[in-house]
């Protein structure tokens, strides 16, 4: 019984190592390198196994050890290649004469020999192969082959194997043969799903392109279309020269919107920070209000600005004034009638902190996760560009935006930028 349970307890420790291993390169190595670099990474992994399931052995009788070493042998060439195979079979036989240079180490250079040779010739059809029934079974027979060849040659050596002896072989290799299936299985659905991930991710890419692509063509047509109708009417040579300037100035304010629909996508896409100037924010801050006020006063919303002492930051003063406003604006459309804009100043821990809040109808955890994301907006008419230019900008400044919000309760956004001192803003950003 005492036996039974140390030959379980060596069958799962073999099969640990080798699972653990895989998992870790399938993890997080696969597909993250080159093709040379993955074979070299096959090898090392299936080398490292193979030493370590040789390491706690079973050893029925003298002379002779048994383990799963055969496992990572197989997979190590199946999916590294011959070469690999070659330094496999080198790293096995080394370790092993270190072990013993008994009749053992000279049944395993012909037994791993041999199946390096049938390997070499297996292993292009498996690469090749795309069914995941003929990789398993073309991996079983190879492991049966190397089964039957190693207790082939321990026959022509004559070991004295009882009865017992040969029925534990039999079942520790049987059991070998079940591993073997659920390691390639495992790696095979592994890499599938690999696969797939990175498919899902390109589709993910390329629907955020038709996304941005199907949205600017809408929101651009729309201005265009409207200024097309105006030339038109000035064709009509009986309107009165007061309706020609009128729609004169319509047009003029529709292509102005898509000139600021185009710059806001253009400053997504590349929320670069050219030219770094020293921003005094209180400054900057007091110049925004001039540039809302008005706008907040149309529909009647408070705006109240708490201020502090002198607080100085690197970045480009008109992109900054197009986050603020463009989160200003946010939260004074999602106010009704004696809404309340706040606007305060802080700083710590080298930080500045801009905190934009609002008495507005809020958002939910749904809407707050998404928003930021590529033409998602919670207003009808919105197209999503003024928030997602915001996050960029301040990520661009090396700062962060953070929201809070709650239905009914209003929204509350905080950036937070690097203070900088006046020595300092020559060389902070790139």
């Amino acid at each position: 019984m005492t036996e039974l349970i140390f030959d379980l307890q060596v069958f799962l420790l073999n099969l640990s190592f080798i699972f653990l291993l895989f998992f870790i390169y399938h993890k997080y190595i696969e597909g993250k390198i080159s093709k040379v670099s993955n074979a070299i990474f096959i090898g090392i992994i299936s080398a490292v196994s193979i030493l370590l399931c040789m390491s706690f052995p079973l050893s029925p009788f003298p002379g002779f050890l048994f383990d799963y070493r055969l496992i990572p042998f197989i997979i190590g060439t199946l999916y590294g290649g011959r070469r690999v195979g070659l330094v496999l079979l080198t790293v096995l036989l080394a370790y092993r004469f270190m072990i013993s240079l008994d009749e053992g180490f000279y049944a395993s250079i012909i037994v791993y020999t041999l199946m390096l040779l049938f390997l070499s010739l297996m292993t292009p059809y498996f690469k090749r192969m795309t069914n995941l029934h003929h990789k398993l079974a073309l991996a079983l027979i190879v492991n049966l082959i190397g089964i039957i060849s190693l207790l082939t040659v321990l026959y022509f050596f004559n070991v004295n194997i009882s009865v017992n002896g040969w029925l534990s072989l039999i079942l520790f290799y049987f059991l070998q043969l079940i591993a073997m299936f659920l390691f390639i299985n495992f790696i095979e659905r592994a890499k599938k799903e690999s696969i797939v991930l990175s498919e899902i991710k390109e589709l993910e890419k390329l629907k955020v392109v038709s996304d941005i692509a199907a949205s600017i063509s809408h929101e651009v047509r729309n201005p265009l279309t409207v200024t097309k109708g105006f030339l038109q009417l000035l064709q009509d040579h009986t309107i009165s020269l007061e309706k020609k300037e009128f729609y004169i100035k319509l047009s003029l304010e529709e292509l102005e919107r898509a000139e600021e629909i185009i710059s806001d996508y253009l400053t997504f896409a590349k929320p670069s920070i050219e030219n770094i100037d020293l921003l005094e924010l209180n400054r900057e801050i007091q110049y925004i209000l001039k540039v809302i006020t008005p706008y907040a006063t149309m529909r009647d919303i408070d705006i109240m600005f708490e201020k502090t002492d002198d607080v100085f930051i690197a970045g480009e003063r008109q992109k900054l004034h197009q986050a603020l406003i463009n989160l200003a604006k946010n939260g004074i459309e999602a106010m009704s009638p004696n809404g309340k804009l706040t606007i305060k100043l802080t700083s710590h821990e080298n930080m500045a902190h801009i905190i934009i809040s609002d008495t507005g109808i809020g958002m939910n955890e749904e809407q707050v996760r998404r928003l930021g994301t590529p033409y998602y907006s919670t207003k009808t008419t919105g197209t999503g560009l003024g928030t997602m230019v915001a996050f960029s900008i301040i990520k661009a400044m090396r700062g962060h935006l953070s929201v809070k919000s709650s239905l009914g309760e209003g929204t509350t956004f905080t950036l937070t930028i690097p203070l900088v001192q006046h020595e300092e803003s020559s060389h902070l950003l790139p």
